[in-house]
């Protein structure tokens, strides 16, 4: 069942088990409530749910004293005080159920974003607090506030955030291996085969990795202004020594490359064409490239690469293969 409709039931169930409690055997209502109970399985389900909160307040130890204390007075003030029990434990219960729906509440929508950047463009837009999202080439993202939080899912490429201050509503962007929490800052965010890479302009932000199979989180980092953290699957953050500006380049049209390898490079420069370039199968490549370039010069970069390190290009089945020269 999808989660809107199971909320929608949700506070249905709550709705008919509060009425309930002040209903008459006789009254009409009660009709209706066993027709829409009737009416599936998922119905009987959701208020089965409900009934069960107040199954649990009933069995607290507080409230077995308060029967046992009960029990030594006599039947009148044994009346009164039952009725005042019950009274309290209604109050208990519409409180906890008020909760219930105060969290179910917050966990509606208030705005969705997907965007999409296709090859070789950018993208940027602002969003409804103030916040806003650049997207670079061949990246896709999806945002989607709520009341309590707000949460970016970058599935792909990369993305520089600058985010608005909210005290109440931590702004948090997750990318397979990794999740990132601010409250207000700049930062980018790079989703790379075997890494996603976070690099901070200004504020602070805290990095956990994450393992999306198993639902668990590695201990968690701060990054503040200038520093970059990279984040592989199955580990925790670690810190590099590499420029964050470089992570803000493509916002400037430029593509920017610090020792790195040629997987990334390969990976990168992919993002720009209609041809993948890709490094050959079994191919272990060690050399490491640090170079400035214009998006607009990849084909002119990738011509050189051979003079920049021991490689050679072949073109094969669509695609522009790197190999050991």
């Amino acid at each position: 069942m999808q989660a809107s409709k199971k909320n929608a039931l949700r506070k249905t169930a709550v709705d008919w088990f509060v009425r309930l409690q002040n209903m008459d055997v006789e009254s009409s209502e009660r009709s209706a409530f066993e027709a829409w109970l009737m009416a599936s399985p998922s119905h009987q389900e959701a208020y089965a749910e409900v009934s069960g909160v107040w199954q649990k307040l009933d069995s607290t130890p507080q409230l077995q004293q308060l029967a046992s204390a009960l029990e030594s007075k006599n039947k009148s003030s044994r009346t009164r005080k039952i009725k005042a029990v019950s009274a309290a434990l209604s109050l208990v219960l519409t409180v906890c159920l008020s909760v219930f729906v105060v969290d179910l509440w917050q966990s509606q929508p208030t705005m969705e974003v997907v965007a999409t950047a296709g090859i070789g463009q950018t993208k940027t837009q602002l969003l409804d607090d103030g916040s806003k999202f650049t997207i670079n080439a061949s990246s896709n993202i999806e945002v989607v506030y709520y009341r309590n939080k707000r949460h970016v899912k970058l599935h792909s490429g990369e993305a520089i955030f600058e985010v608005a201050k909210n005290m109440d509503r931590p702004f948090v962007v997750e990318s397979e291996n990794a999740r990132v929490t601010v409250l207000g800052t700049r930062f980018a965010v790079n989703k790379l085969d075997t890494l996603v890479r976070v690099s901070v302009d200004h504020g602070r932000v805290k990095v956990e990795g994450v393992n999306p199979h198993a639902g668990s989180t590695s201990q968690d980092m701060m990054l503040s202004s200038g520093e970059v953290a990279e984040i592989s699957a199955g580990l925790a953050p670690r810190k590099v020594d590499r420029p964050a500006q470089d992570a803000f380049s493509f916002e400037k049209g430029l593509i920017t490359f610090t020792n790195a390898d040629l997987s990334e490079i390969s990976e990168t420069l992919s993002r720009y064409r209609q041809q993948p370039v890709l490094v050959k199968s079994g191919q272990q490549l060690s050399a490491k490239i640090t170079a400035v370039i214009k998006q607009r010069n990849v084909e002119s970069f990738l011509n050189h690469l051979p003079d920049l390190a021991p490689v050679r290009l072949e073109q094969q089945n669509g695609q522009l293969l790197i190999s050991e020269k």
